[in-house]
């Protein structure tokens, strides 16, 4: 069988989630992200955990059919679509409002889930402990998964 044969064999039902990519250099890409269909039927994986995920680059569909191979660690912040932005953030523990600026200046103010293992988390210990490449702020504009190495600090506001 030809490789590209076997490729095709191989392929995994996706959605598409539409998001705005905001690079460190500064350039913006808009397209969309594949996200696998999971369990329960009508699922989808989280964008969140996909950018998470250890692999260092994820495809970014284009308008035009092309797709890219982005660098994660070249990802300032990702800007999900109206839709995805209505959803809750994923997790149960406890929010807090932030500030937070970012490399270059950008500077956001939303909620944040402080996923800490202590009876007051607070946001020094989840901004010290946290592991994950990329963080859900959610602001009064959308949901934006941003890129923990590119946030230069943190204000808290509550």
């Amino acid at each position: 069988m030809a490789p590209s044969q076997m490729w095709n064999d191989v392929r995994i039902e996706k959605e598409r989630v539409a998001v705005s990519i905001t690079m460190v250099g500064g350039e913006t890409l808009s397209g969309s992200l594949f996200a696998p269909q999971i369990y329960p039927p009508g699922g989808l994986e989280d964008p969140l955990q996909l950018l998470n995920e250890l692999e260092p680059f994820f495809p970014l569909g284009l308008s035009t059919g092309e797709v890219l191979l982005i660098a994660k660690d070249r990802v300032l912040e990702i800007s999900l679509d109206e839709a995805q932005a209505d959803e809750e953030l994923p997790g149960s523990a406890p929010t807090a409002l932030l500030q937070v600026t970012l490399a270059g200046g950008t500077s956001h103010v939303g909620s944040m889930r402080l996923e800490v293992r202590a009876a007051r988390p607070r946001v020094l210990d989840y901004m010290n402990h946290c592991t994950a490449r990329f963080m859900a702020l959610r602001t009064d504009e959308g949901v934006r998964l941003i890129n923990r190495k590119m946030i230069e600090r943190v204000r808290p506001l509550d």
